[in-house]
């Protein structure tokens, strides 16, 4: 299954933000704080994904539900579901759709970083080819993952904040669908309320 390491479109629509979010108020963006003036609130956002190069299409759906803890803790959910159609000249067309959750936790020992910590499972579709029919035959596989990582933050106002994160899978469930240590790179926003 094909991947791609960088969302080209989320990073585009991550760098408009900043651009706009900057140009407009600059002096207050960089002395906001960019948790909630209060701790203790829940914040929402999350990802949207879109991939297509020749034969392959992905979309991808993300939400993200967190609350903060404290100003530098906070906890988190987030659903995941995702839609592949692969178009193969030599053998059929393959149509996967994905689905999972997973939990997180942020810790920002600095204003605009963050460390991370995330289990995921996943249930992905895969196709094998068997020889005894001589067709490709469809099954689901579980696959958990633990992402480490860090990222920073972005304030874009009062209650939205930009993030981007790079993130590595420490569990290489042999049936994952990334390559060996391969980076997961997430870019979205999130608003609290």
């Amino acid at each position: 299954m094909k991947r791609s390491l960088l969302n080209v479109s989320i990073v585009f629509i991550y760098v408009l933000c900043l651009v706009i979010s900057t140009s407009a108020n600059q002096n207050n963006l960089l002395s906001s704080s960019p948790e909630p003036n209060n701790t203790g609130k829940w914040y929402f956002g999350g990802n949207i994904g879109l991939n297509f190069w020749s034969d392959y299409f992905l979309i991808s759906v993300e939400p993200m539900i967190g609350y903060h803890v404290s100003s530098k803790f906070s906890l988190g959910i987030k659903p995941h579901y995702s839609y592949i159609k692969e178009d193969n000249d030599n053998i059929e067309d393959f149509t996967y759709h994905n689905f999972g959750g997973s939990v997180f936790a942020r810790y920002a020992p600095v204003p605009l970083g963050y460390l991370h910590a995330e289990f995921a499972y996943n249930n992905y579709e895969q196709y094998n080819y068997n020889s005894i029919s001589q067709d490709y035959e469809s099954e689901r596989v579980w696959i958990p993952f633990l992402l480490l990582g860090a990222g920073y933050r972005q304030p874009l106002g009062p209650n939205a904040t930009a993030y981007a994160e790079v993130l590595l899978d420490v569990i290489q469930d042999k049936n994952s669908p990334f390559k060996k240590w391969e980076p997961i790179v997430h870019a979205g926003v999130a608003f609290g309320f």
